[in-house]
Protein backbone atom coordinates (compact mmCIF):
# COMPACT_ATOMS: atom_id res chain seq x y z
CA UNK A 1 0.00 0.00 0.00
CA UNK A 2 1.41 3.15 -1.02
CA UNK A 3 1.01 5.76 1.63
CA UNK A 4 3.01 7.10 4.27
CA UNK A 5 1.67 9.21 7.64
CA UNK A 6 2.73 12.32 5.96
CA UNK A 7 -0.07 11.53 2.95
CA UNK A 8 -2.64 10.89 5.65
CA UNK A 9 -2.25 13.31 8.49
CA UNK A 10 -2.49 15.97 4.85
CA UNK A 11 -5.72 13.96 3.40
CA UNK A 12 -7.69 13.17 6.87
CA UNK A 13 -6.94 17.10 8.37
CA UNK A 14 -6.50 19.16 5.37
CA UNK A 15 -8.29 17.77 2.68
CA UNK A 16 -12.04 19.83 2.48
CA UNK A 17 -14.98 17.46 2.08
CA UNK A 18 -17.51 19.80 1.75
CA UNK A 19 -21.28 19.67 2.18
CA UNK A 20 -22.48 21.39 -0.78
CA UNK A 21 -25.54 23.02 -0.34
CA UNK A 22 -27.91 23.28 -3.29
CA UNK A 23 -30.74 24.19 -1.83
CA UNK A 24 -34.59 23.66 -1.18
CA UNK A 25 -36.88 26.00 -0.71
CA UNK A 26 -40.51 26.10 0.07
CA UNK A 27 -42.14 28.97 -1.47
CA UNK A 28 -42.91 29.60 -4.49
CA UNK A 29 -40.17 31.08 -7.00
CA UNK A 30 -40.67 33.93 -9.47
CA UNK A 31 -38.74 34.75 -12.40
CA UNK A 32 -36.30 37.49 -11.80
CA UNK A 33 -36.30 40.57 -14.24
CA UNK A 34 -33.53 41.17 -16.97
CA UNK A 35 -30.79 43.45 -16.28
CA UNK A 36 -29.36 43.66 -19.34
CA UNK A 37 -31.55 46.71 -21.09
CA UNK A 38 -31.54 46.29 -25.15
CA UNK A 39 -28.10 44.28 -26.53
CA UNK A 40 -25.07 44.10 -25.57
CA UNK A 41 -22.67 46.04 -28.03
CA UNK A 42 -18.69 47.14 -27.79
CA UNK A 43 -19.60 50.66 -27.93
CA UNK A 44 -18.51 51.06 -24.33
CA UNK A 45 -16.38 49.62 -22.16
CA UNK A 46 -15.35 49.03 -18.30
CA UNK A 47 -12.25 47.57 -16.91
CA UNK A 48 -13.29 44.40 -14.51
CA UNK A 49 -10.79 45.26 -11.87
CA UNK A 50 -9.20 41.85 -9.70
CA UNK A 51 -8.85 39.82 -12.81
CA UNK A 52 -4.74 40.07 -13.24
CA UNK A 53 -3.07 37.37 -11.45
CA UNK A 54 -0.89 38.61 -8.94
CA UNK A 55 1.75 36.03 -10.17
CA UNK A 56 1.84 37.76 -13.65
CA UNK A 57 3.77 40.89 -12.83
CA UNK A 58 5.94 42.83 -15.80
CA UNK A 59 9.09 41.37 -14.75
CA UNK A 60 8.54 38.03 -15.34
CA UNK A 61 6.64 38.58 -18.91
CA UNK A 62 8.66 36.19 -21.43
CA UNK A 63 6.20 38.06 -24.73
CA UNK A 64 3.03 37.17 -26.09
CA UNK A 65 1.65 34.11 -26.73
CA UNK A 66 1.69 32.55 -30.85
CA UNK A 67 -2.11 34.42 -31.71
CA UNK A 68 -3.71 31.50 -32.61
CA UNK A 69 -2.97 29.74 -28.97
CA UNK A 70 -6.58 28.07 -27.94
CA UNK A 71 -7.42 28.90 -23.95
CA UNK A 72 -10.15 26.42 -23.22
CA UNK A 73 -12.77 26.64 -21.04
CA UNK A 74 -12.69 30.67 -19.70
CA UNK A 75 -15.54 30.78 -17.01
CA UNK A 76 -17.37 33.89 -17.09
CA UNK A 77 -18.75 34.19 -13.48
CA UNK A 78 -21.74 36.06 -13.02
CA UNK A 79 -23.32 37.33 -9.35
CA UNK A 80 -26.98 38.16 -8.01
CA UNK A 81 -28.57 41.69 -8.06
CA UNK A 82 -28.63 43.41 -4.53
CA UNK A 83 -31.72 42.07 -3.50
CA UNK A 84 -30.97 38.14 -4.55
CA UNK A 85 -27.65 38.44 -2.81
CA UNK A 86 -29.78 39.83 0.70
CA UNK A 87 -32.61 37.35 -0.33
CA UNK A 88 -29.34 34.29 -0.67
CA UNK A 89 -27.80 35.36 2.69
CA UNK A 90 -30.76 34.96 4.52
CA UNK A 91 -31.65 31.81 2.79
CA UNK A 92 -28.15 30.37 3.71
CA UNK A 93 -28.84 31.16 7.26
CA UNK A 94 -31.86 29.74 7.93
CA UNK A 95 -30.91 26.57 6.31
CA UNK A 96 -28.16 26.21 9.06
CA UNK A 97 -30.38 27.13 11.83
CA UNK A 98 -32.45 24.59 13.02
CA UNK A 99 -35.18 26.06 14.76
CA UNK A 100 -36.35 27.62 11.08
CA UNK A 101 -38.84 25.15 8.26
CA UNK A 102 -36.22 25.88 5.84
CA UNK A 103 -33.16 24.06 8.11
CA UNK A 104 -31.09 21.75 5.44
CA UNK A 105 -33.80 22.43 2.64
CA UNK A 106 -31.22 22.74 -0.43
CA UNK A 107 -32.29 23.52 -3.74
CA UNK A 108 -31.83 22.25 -7.47
CA UNK A 109 -29.40 23.70 -9.36
CA UNK A 110 -32.50 24.84 -11.29
CA UNK A 111 -34.13 26.07 -8.24
CA UNK A 112 -31.22 28.11 -7.64
CA UNK A 113 -31.34 29.59 -10.91
CA UNK A 114 -34.96 30.71 -10.86
CA UNK A 115 -34.28 32.49 -7.64
CA UNK A 116 -30.93 34.16 -7.59
CA UNK A 117 -29.48 33.50 -11.18
CA UNK A 118 -28.97 35.48 -14.03
CA UNK A 119 -32.31 35.72 -15.85
CA UNK A 120 -32.69 33.39 -19.17
CA UNK A 121 -33.40 36.33 -21.34
CA UNK A 122 -29.72 38.11 -19.94
CA UNK A 123 -28.03 34.40 -20.44
CA UNK A 124 -29.08 34.38 -23.89
CA UNK A 125 -27.54 38.01 -24.57
CA UNK A 126 -24.58 37.36 -22.62
CA UNK A 127 -24.54 33.86 -24.42
CA UNK A 128 -25.06 35.95 -28.13
CA UNK A 129 -22.30 38.29 -27.43
CA UNK A 130 -19.67 36.12 -26.50
CA UNK A 131 -20.53 33.80 -30.10
CA UNK A 132 -20.70 37.05 -31.94
CA UNK A 133 -16.88 37.60 -31.13
CA UNK A 134 -15.89 33.79 -32.39
CA UNK A 135 -15.72 31.94 -29.11
CA UNK A 136 -17.78 28.53 -28.49
CA UNK A 137 -19.63 27.93 -25.56
CA UNK A 138 -18.70 25.30 -23.81
CA UNK A 139 -21.28 24.72 -20.89
CA UNK A 140 -24.29 26.96 -19.23
CA UNK A 141 -24.34 26.45 -15.45
CA UNK A 142 -27.94 25.06 -14.85
CA UNK A 143 -27.41 27.28 -11.72
CA UNK A 144 -27.36 30.50 -14.78
CA UNK A 145 -24.47 31.67 -12.65
CA UNK A 146 -21.49 30.97 -15.09
CA UNK A 147 -20.72 30.26 -18.29
CA UNK A 148 -17.69 28.61 -20.26
CA UNK A 149 -16.62 29.45 -23.12
CA UNK A 150 -13.30 28.91 -26.01
CA UNK A 151 -11.58 30.98 -28.13
CA UNK A 152 -8.37 31.81 -29.47
CA UNK A 153 -5.59 34.33 -27.78
CA UNK A 154 -6.53 36.60 -30.45
CA UNK A 155 -10.34 36.10 -29.97
CA UNK A 156 -9.50 36.71 -26.27
CA UNK A 157 -7.45 39.81 -26.70
CA UNK A 158 -9.64 41.38 -29.48
CA UNK A 159 -13.21 40.58 -27.31
CA UNK A 160 -11.33 41.95 -23.76
CA UNK A 161 -8.82 44.54 -24.84
CA UNK A 162 -6.03 42.69 -22.82
CA UNK A 163 -3.04 40.74 -24.33
CA UNK A 164 -2.34 37.19 -23.34
CA UNK A 165 1.30 36.81 -22.42
CA UNK A 166 3.60 34.29 -21.41
CA UNK A 167 5.51 34.31 -17.39
CA UNK A 168 8.44 32.52 -16.43
CA UNK A 169 7.96 32.46 -12.95
CA UNK A 170 9.64 29.95 -9.99
CA UNK A 171 11.17 28.06 -13.18
CA UNK A 172 7.93 27.84 -15.07
CA UNK A 173 5.94 29.17 -18.16
CA UNK A 174 2.51 30.06 -17.67
CA UNK A 175 0.10 32.51 -19.74
CA UNK A 176 -1.87 35.11 -18.38
CA UNK A 177 -3.70 38.36 -19.47
CA UNK A 178 -1.39 41.17 -19.01
CA UNK A 179 -3.55 43.70 -18.12
CA UNK A 180 -7.30 43.86 -16.32
CA UNK A 181 -10.39 42.55 -19.21
CA UNK A 182 -12.37 44.97 -20.31
CA UNK A 183 -15.88 44.35 -20.97
CA UNK A 184 -18.74 45.82 -22.26
CA UNK A 185 -20.85 47.75 -20.22
CA UNK A 186 -23.75 46.36 -20.08
CA UNK A 187 -22.30 43.69 -18.69
CA UNK A 188 -20.64 46.09 -15.04
CA UNK A 189 -23.47 44.74 -13.12
CA UNK A 190 -23.65 41.18 -13.56
CA UNK A 191 -20.33 39.93 -14.13
CA UNK A 192 -17.96 39.42 -11.04
CA UNK A 193 -14.75 37.81 -13.16
CA UNK A 194 -13.28 35.39 -14.84
CA UNK A 195 -11.50 31.93 -14.33
CA UNK A 196 -9.57 30.57 -17.32
CA UNK A 197 -7.82 33.96 -18.68
CA UNK A 198 -4.54 32.48 -16.99
CA UNK A 199 -2.70 29.02 -16.62
CA UNK A 200 -1.48 29.92 -12.76
CA UNK A 201 -3.28 26.52 -11.43
CA UNK A 202 -4.05 26.18 -7.63
CA UNK A 203 -1.15 23.58 -6.18
CA UNK A 204 -1.24 21.06 -3.92
CA UNK A 205 -0.29 20.91 -0.03
CA UNK A 206 3.25 21.14 0.38
CA UNK A 207 4.50 18.03 1.99
CA UNK A 208 7.40 18.44 4.43
CA UNK A 209 10.07 16.17 3.14
CA UNK A 210 11.78 15.52 6.59
CA UNK A 211 9.16 14.97 8.37
CA UNK A 212 9.10 11.58 10.22
CA UNK A 213 6.48 9.72 12.03
CA UNK A 214 6.52 9.21 15.54
CA UNK A 215 6.20 5.55 15.17
CA UNK A 216 7.72 3.61 12.98
CA UNK A 217 8.99 -0.08 12.07
CA UNK A 218 11.74 -1.53 12.89
CA UNK A 219 13.32 -0.48 9.28
CA UNK A 220 12.04 2.97 9.52
CA UNK A 221 8.92 2.24 7.54
CA UNK A 222 5.47 2.97 8.38
CA UNK A 223 2.30 1.71 7.29
CA UNK A 224 -1.22 2.77 8.10
CA UNK A 225 -3.97 0.40 6.93
CA UNK A 226 -7.94 1.58 6.21
CA UNK A 227 -8.65 0.00 9.49
CA UNK A 228 -6.49 1.88 11.35
CA UNK A 229 -7.91 5.02 10.16
CA UNK A 230 -11.07 3.35 11.28
CA UNK A 231 -9.66 2.79 14.38
CA UNK A 232 -8.48 6.34 14.94
CA UNK A 233 -11.29 8.32 14.25
CA UNK A 234 -13.70 5.75 16.01
CA UNK A 235 -15.60 4.89 12.79
CA UNK A 236 -15.78 1.62 13.54
CA UNK A 237 -18.74 1.34 15.30
CA UNK A 238 -20.41 2.82 12.30
CA UNK A 239 -19.36 0.23 9.99
CA UNK A 240 -21.21 -2.02 12.42
CA UNK A 241 -24.21 -0.70 12.12
CA UNK A 242 -24.38 -0.45 8.15
CA UNK A 243 -22.90 2.90 7.55
CA UNK A 244 -20.17 2.20 4.41
CA UNK A 245 -20.86 4.71 2.23
CA UNK A 246 -23.57 2.77 0.40
CA UNK A 247 -26.11 4.75 -1.89
CA UNK A 248 -23.71 7.91 -1.21
CA UNK A 249 -21.80 9.81 -3.80
CA UNK A 250 -18.86 11.52 -3.62
CA UNK A 251 -16.82 13.62 -5.48
CA UNK A 252 -13.16 13.91 -5.83
CA UNK A 253 -12.27 16.92 -7.58
CA UNK A 254 -8.13 17.04 -10.06
CA UNK A 255 -6.20 18.75 -12.37
CA UNK A 256 -4.70 15.33 -14.01
CA UNK A 257 -5.79 12.12 -15.39
CA UNK A 258 -5.19 9.05 -12.82
CA UNK A 259 -4.55 5.58 -13.46
CA UNK A 260 -6.96 3.29 -12.05
CA UNK A 261 -4.66 0.56 -11.78
CA UNK A 262 -3.50 3.15 -9.08
CA UNK A 263 -6.82 3.20 -7.45
CA UNK A 264 -7.03 -0.89 -7.86
CA UNK A 265 -3.44 -1.49 -6.21
CA UNK A 266 -4.26 0.62 -3.31
CA UNK A 267 -7.80 -1.42 -2.52
CA UNK A 268 -6.38 -4.68 -3.28
CA UNK A 269 -6.86 -7.35 -0.79
CA UNK A 270 -7.37 -4.87 1.87
CA UNK A 271 -11.24 -3.13 0.61
CA UNK A 272 -13.53 -4.50 -1.57
CA UNK A 273 -13.54 -3.47 -5.41
CA UNK A 274 -14.91 -0.23 -6.12
CA UNK A 275 -13.88 1.51 -9.59
CA UNK A 276 -14.36 5.23 -9.36
CA UNK A 277 -16.17 7.01 -12.24
CA UNK A 278 -13.39 9.04 -14.18
CA UNK A 279 -15.62 12.32 -15.72
CA UNK A 280 -13.63 14.65 -17.49
CA UNK A 281 -15.14 18.07 -17.74
CA UNK A 282 -17.13 18.96 -21.21
CA UNK A 283 -15.53 21.50 -22.92
CA UNK A 284 -12.06 21.26 -21.52
CA UNK A 285 -8.69 20.44 -22.37
CA UNK A 286 -7.64 17.10 -21.41
CA UNK A 287 -4.07 17.76 -18.74
CA UNK A 288 -2.93 14.08 -19.10
CA UNK A 289 -0.79 12.85 -16.73
CA UNK A 290 0.21 16.00 -14.44
CA UNK A 291 2.18 16.64 -11.11
CA UNK A 292 -0.72 16.57 -9.07
CA UNK A 293 -2.24 12.99 -9.78
CA UNK A 294 -0.34 11.54 -6.76
CA UNK A 295 -2.45 14.37 -5.29
CA UNK A 296 -5.88 12.85 -6.82
CA UNK A 297 -4.73 9.17 -5.97
CA UNK A 298 -4.14 10.05 -2.32
CA UNK A 299 -7.97 11.39 -2.15
CA UNK A 300 -9.64 8.90 -4.10
CA UNK A 301 -7.84 6.35 -2.20
CA UNK A 302 -8.60 7.27 1.48
CA UNK A 303 -11.99 8.67 0.76
CA UNK A 304 -12.57 5.33 -0.87
CA UNK A 305 -11.15 3.85 2.51
CA UNK A 306 -13.48 5.46 4.71
CA UNK A 307 -16.78 4.96 2.89
CA UNK A 308 -15.78 1.91 1.33
CA UNK A 309 -19.11 1.52 -0.79
CA UNK A 310 -19.86 4.62 -1.88
CA UNK A 311 -20.26 5.79 -5.31
CA UNK A 312 -16.60 7.98 -6.18
CA UNK A 313 -16.36 10.21 -8.69
CA UNK A 314 -13.30 12.00 -10.11
CA UNK A 315 -13.51 15.04 -11.95
CA UNK A 316 -11.13 16.45 -13.37
CA UNK A 317 -10.44 19.80 -15.70
CA UNK A 318 -6.91 21.74 -16.37
CA UNK A 319 -7.79 23.65 -13.23
CA UNK A 320 -9.16 22.15 -10.05
CA UNK A 321 -11.77 25.58 -9.62
CA UNK A 322 -13.21 24.49 -12.74
CA UNK A 323 -13.75 21.12 -11.77
CA UNK A 324 -15.37 22.05 -8.89
CA UNK A 325 -17.30 24.46 -10.37
CA UNK A 326 -18.72 21.92 -12.35
CA UNK A 327 -19.47 19.09 -10.02
CA UNK A 328 -21.73 21.51 -8.19
CA UNK A 329 -23.21 22.98 -11.36
CA UNK A 330 -24.24 19.18 -12.47
CA UNK A 331 -24.95 18.36 -8.81
CA UNK A 332 -23.20 15.41 -9.15
CA UNK A 333 -23.25 14.96 -5.52
CA UNK A 334 -23.72 15.96 -2.21
CA UNK A 335 -20.29 15.54 -0.87
CA UNK A 336 -17.54 17.20 -2.89
CA UNK A 337 -13.51 16.34 -1.53
CA UNK A 338 -10.70 19.63 -2.12
CA UNK A 339 -7.89 21.08 -0.74
CA UNK A 340 -5.63 23.84 -2.39
CA UNK A 341 -2.93 25.53 -0.34
CA UNK A 342 -4.46 28.56 -2.86
CA UNK A 343 -7.34 30.00 -3.95
CA UNK A 344 -9.51 29.26 -0.75
CA UNK A 345 -11.56 32.72 -1.24
CA UNK A 346 -12.20 31.35 -4.73
CA UNK A 347 -13.58 28.07 -3.69
CA UNK A 348 -15.74 29.33 -0.48
CA UNK A 349 -17.00 31.74 -3.52
CA UNK A 350 -18.16 28.45 -5.35
CA UNK A 351 -20.37 27.56 -2.35
CA UNK A 352 -23.34 29.58 -4.01
CA UNK A 353 -22.18 28.14 -7.48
Amino acid sequence: MKTSSNRLGRTVHYSTVALIGLFVWDAALQGQPDRIAGQITNKERVALGGNVNPKAQPQFDAGPVDPSMKLSYITLMLKPSGSQQAALEQMLTEQQDRRSPNYHKWLTPEQYADRFGVSPADIGKIRSWLESQGFSIDHVARSRNWLAFSGTATQVETAFQTEIHYYSVDGEKHFANATEPMIPAALESLVIGFLGLDEFHPKAPTRQPNARPKLTQADGGHVLAPDDIATIYAITPLYSKGFDGTGQSIVVVGQSQINLSDIATFRSGILPPNVPEVLLVPGSQDPGITQDQGEADTDIEWVGAVAREATIIYVYSTNVLASVQYAISQNLAHIISYRSEEHTSELQSLRHL
